[in-house]
């Protein structure tokens, strides 16, 4: 069985070596071990009872009071497709009804895995508020090819 639980500092290696697997893949961006750490309390976990290994992880980061966004979504290979994803979201996605957060938003390559949870494709200039915080430091900046989709938390 699947459990989502939040991280311990035990799991940071583990969370960098998935996020930063599928970034050279080209499925997302990388991050760095820091960044990891310094916002691992936004993280959630997807591990394998079985087996006691982390398979899959995500975070919820709050931007303002009325934007959230779902960030660093790694599952491993072999678990792909197995309804991990969507738990790791809906998690998140559940985290942000606790904290009362109208939207939320995701920079994605994989549009069509959120837009089956309900989430869906909008235009970047919609969401300034997510430009001032991570993108102005991002090296894609000016050539982001990421998608952005948002959903309403109801």
């Amino acid at each position: 069985m699947i459990i989502i639980r939040k991280p311990t500092v035990n799991d940071v290696d583990t969370i960098f070596t998935l996020t930063n697997r599928m970034a050279q893949k080209g499925l997302m961006l990388s991050r760095s071990k820091y960044r990891i750490t310094t916002m691992l309390q936004n993280f959630v976990v997807a591990e394998d009872d079985q087996t006691n290994k982390v398979i899959g992880c995500g975070a919820f980061s709050l931007l303002w009071t009325d934007l959230g966004e779902v960030m660093a979504l790694a599952i491993e290979e072999e678990y792909q497709k197995q309804g991990v994803g969507s738990r790791i979201v809906n998690t998140l996605l559940e985290e942000a009804r606790k904290l009362q957060v109208p939207q939320v938003i995701t920079l994605t390559y994989k549009p069509e895995f959120f837009k089956r949870l309900g989430f869906q494709i909008t235009d970047k200039d919609r969401f300034p508020r997510k430009l001032w915080r991570e993108c102005l430091e991002c090296p894609k900046l000016e050539t982001c090819d990421e998608i952005l989709l948002h959903i309403i938390i109801r």
